[in-house]
């Protein structure tokens, strides 16, 4: 009985083909995949475009959810036992005229300005500091006006014009536009107004809650 020589060629080609077919098979998937996956991203920004512009950016706000921690950085320049002595640092540095206190528990810390991206690098500065990335929740807060301002500082470009274009200002706690008009009298850079009407309504609601 002959034997049949098996010819290896002939597989290497058949194996070939077969790998040819499942390349080509696996590509029309994958186009069939993404063309899909782009259709329904057109759809949902049609959606998103019907929506109209006073609703988009209503009161200038960013909705952020309640129980959400919002995440801030500042430049740190002290810790003290107590805000007499955060004070009597701050008297000596003529740096810090602009500067905040926060008290945490029974710390409190010299913050200058309050950040939503990461703290710029000064070339020169004649005081030590380091940055601190901290965390603001006011999931404990009842009052609606207390977390539409916290929320408000998410904004990136904050300043007394700012404050002035909200539409509805009887949404915010009552002394905001009293509170921006006496920051504005020393400084209208956004981190450090930020930082003064932080550290204001941090200290009228203890439902308001920091941690780093």
């Amino acid at each position: 009985m002959p034997i049949r020589r098996r010819n290896p060629r002939k597989k290497i080609i058949l194996a070939g083909i077969q790998g040819l077919v499942i390349g080509v098979v696996g590509v029309l998937l994958f186009g069939f995949i993404l063309n899909l996956a782009n259709d329904k991203k057109v759809e949902v920004a049609k959606e998103e475009d019907t929506t109209p512009v006073a609703e988009q950016s209503k009161d200038n706000t960013i909705e952020v959810a309640a129980d959400g921690a919002l995440s801030f950085h500042v430049k740190q320049y002290g810790m003290f036992s107590s805000k007499e002595s955060a004070i009597s640092f701050m008297a000596t540095q003529p740096s810090l005229e602009k500067a905040g206190i926060v008290q945490v528990e029974n710390q409190f810390f010299v913050w200058s300005n309050l950040f939503l991206n990461d703290v710029p690098i000064t070339q020169t500065e004649a005081l030590p500091s380091f940055t601190k990335n901290l965390y603001v929740s006011t999931s404990g807060c009842e009052n609606p006006k207390v977390k539409k301002i916290i929320n408000l500082l998410q904004e990136d470009n904050i300043s007394k014009n700012f404050f002035d274009s909200i539409a509805k200002k009887e949404d915010y706690p009552d002394d905001l536009m009293t509170i921006v008009q006496a920051i504005s009298m020393f400084s209208d850079v956004s981190s450090v107004m930020r930082l003064h009407v932080f550290t204001h309504y941090l200290e009228q609601n203890s439902c308001v809650k920091l941690n780093f």
